[in-house]
Parts: C-alpha cells; sequence; structure tokens
C-alpha cells in the first residue's frame, strides 16, 4: 500500500493565507474518515463511491488477467521459437558437416547450442531480479 500526502501553504505579505492538501493511494479502498466526511453533505455519494470502487476492482483483475495471458502467451511462442532455432541449427550444422565441411558445420551447431544457452541463462537471471 502506497500512500503521498501533499500539504502546500502560502501566505502573503498582506496577511492572506492559502492552504492545499492532496492524497493519493494505491489502494481502491476509501478511508472510512473521508466517507464520513462525504456522507455528512452528500449522503447519496457514498453508495456511488461503493459502485465505483467495484467497478474500478473488476476492471483491475480483468486487466491482470489480460497480461497474465499475454506474458504466458510471449513465453509459449519464445520457447518454442528457442526450440525451432535450436533444431535448425543442429540440423543445419550437421547437414554442412556431412557435405564435407566438418569445420563450419561444427561452429554452426555449437554457436547456435552457445546462442540459446547464453540467451536463457540471461533470461533466467534477469527474470531473479
Amino acid at each position: 500500500m502506497t500512500n503521498k500526502h501533499t500539504n502546500a501553504h502560502a501566505k502573503r505579505s498582506d496577511g492572506t493565507h492559502i492552504a492545499v492538501q492532496s492524497t493519493q493511494t494505491d489502494v481502491p479502498i476509501i478511508p472510512v474518515a473521508a466517507l464520513e466526511r462525504l456522507h455528512s453533505f452528500r449522503p447519496d455519494r457514498v453508495d456511488w463511491v461503493f459502485k465505483q470502487g467495484e467497478i474500478e476492482s473488476e476492471a483491475r483483475r480483468s486487466e491482470t488477467r489480460r497480461i497474465n495471458t499475454f506474458v504466458f502467451v510471449e513465453h509459449i511462442i519464445g520457447a518454442i521459437g528457442a526450440a525451432i532455432m535450436g533444431i535448425v541449427g543442429v540440423v543445419g550444422g550437421s547437414y554442412i558437416a556431412v557435405r564435407g565441411h566438418d569445420l563450419v558445420g561444427g561452429i554452426i551447431a555449437t554457436t547456435t547450442i552457445g546462442a540459446l544457452a547464453v540467451n536463457f541463462l540471461y533470461h533466467r537471471r534477469h527474470e531473479q531480479k
């Protein structure tokens, strides 16, 4: 839960004074004191505030589900792409080696496997941070 309170006060030389206060929070639940103040001058708006909170909560849950689905699909596509790249690299390197270019075929197959290993290790280390 993150709360950010900002207060600003200004006073002019002629004695006039102004104060501004702002509160931001990432919690969709409104403090009881704020609801009591709202009820004191607009009791009909308290139910509206609760309804908007429910709408906001459902929108957040929906967005979270959508983001998680996209992340899952991205990981699956990445894994399939890595598998295809690995197979093509090893098969291509083997094909070239069988055709009489042993050194080049070995370099291609080894580079492919090495690149996938480095990418996998980098991605895993990056996710843990």
